[in-house]
């Protein structure tokens, strides 16, 4: 067991318990980006900012204002301030329009009773959005809204082009409903007016509160992962602190040995004594001692010199020359052979006892 594994060991209970705490750890993490990326989504791709560039729609909305709509025209409502295109061939341009609308498909409009107000099904109108110092309306107009078509007009009545000019427009023209109007560093939401709900035209307004909770919901989950970070951030300090501590109180920590990996044995690990066993046959690096100098051998033994032959019996030696005298190496040879052995004469037989006397 290495150092490492003595400062990490812990018992099975406390194992546990941080892979409950790993996971729960982990699912928080993923449920606060899961549900910071759905209220992200949501707005991204169902809203759309627009400009206001007209005066129609004051004071609710003035020229160079932002708008914020969501997109498509279901549930439209009376009351609702929408963009909308409307065709070419009524209103002479291509341009959106920002208006508000009056009365849906199937509804009765008209303007004005006897106060001067415009209503829809017989029910009057007390529209206090309007431009201060407008009527509602200076024409007079009376008009049953068609399947599939809708009612509008600006709230600045006086100078408002809208259905008292263009008549009923189609509903499929609305490109959006406006929820929020930025004025400069301030913002207003927009929602349904209570003349609409009071009369019983539209009910309360609380379409906005989807995209209040989105925000609400974005935000908490960026601080709920801002606090598991701050927390994972210390819990991982704090347990490596232990460790560091675990192992100064262990002491150092054993040598590496190198060869091959430990190989366990009935849950014991088997260390080397020393490199030998780990590395049989690693050369030997000490200094190996001068090989032994070679024993001089004595020289080889002279042949003994060999005695000469002797000469047989009955010959004599050839006489030489009277009046010449031998050299001086030849006189001594010769007296060398004249004077035999004492030991080869003893062991040379009498030529008489060699052959046995006559």
């Amino acid at each position: 067991m290495t150092q490492q594994d003595v400062a990490t060991w812990a018992p099975p209970a406390q194992l546990r318990k941080r892979r409950v705490g790993r996971t729960v750890f982990w699912v928080l993490v993923g449920l606060a980006l899961a549900v910071l990326a759905a209220s992200v989504a949501i707005p991204v791709f169902t809203i759309q900012p627009y400009l206001e560039q007209s005066t129609s729609m004051q004071p609710t909305l003035a020229p160079g204002d932002q708008m914020l709509a969501v997109q498509g025209s279901s549930g439209i409502r009376r009351g609702d301030i929408v963009v909308l295109r409307v065709p070419a061939s009524v209103s002479g341009t291509n341009d959106l329009f920002v208006k508000r609308v009056i009365a849906l498909p199937g509804d009765h409009v008209a303007c004005c009773n006897a106060k001067g107000q415009v209503t829809v099904d017989g029910k009057a109108l007390s529209e206090n959005y309007l431009y201060p110092g407008d009527r509602p309306s200076r024409t007079r107009f009376s008009a049953t809204v068609r399947k599939g078509e809708i009612w509008v007009m600006g709230d600045h009545r006086s100078i408002s082009v809208d259905s008292r000019k263009w008549g009923q427009v189609p509903l499929r023209g609305v490109v959006g409903r406006v929820i929020l109007v930025v004025h400069g560093s301030s913002f207003a939401t927009v929602r349904t007016p209570l003349t609409f709900v009071a009369k019983g035209l539209a009910p309360m307004d609380t379409r906005l509160g989807l995209y209040i909770g989105l925000a609400i919901a974005a935000a908490a989950s960026l601080v709920l992962l801002l606090l598991l970070a701050i927390f994972g951030i210390t819990r991982f300090a704090i347990r490596r602190r232990s460790r560091t501590r675990v192992a100064a109180s262990a002491g150092p920590a054993p040598p590496a040995v190198s060869g091959p990996p430990l190989q366990p044995l009935y849950g014991v690990y088997r260390v080397p004594l020393d490199d030998s066993e780990a590395n049989p046959h690693r050369p030997e690096t000490h200094d190996k001692p001068p090989p032994a100098e070679p024993e001089e051998k004595p020289p080889p033994a002279e042949p003994e010199e060999k005695p000469p032959p002797a000469e047989p019996e009955g010959k004599s030696p050839p006489a030489e020359p009277e009046g010449k005298s031998p050299p001086a190496e030849a006189q001594d040879s010769a007296s060398t052979a004249e004077t035999p052995d004492p030991a080869e004469a003893a062991e040379t037989p009498h030529p008489a006892e060699a052959t046995g006397g006559s």
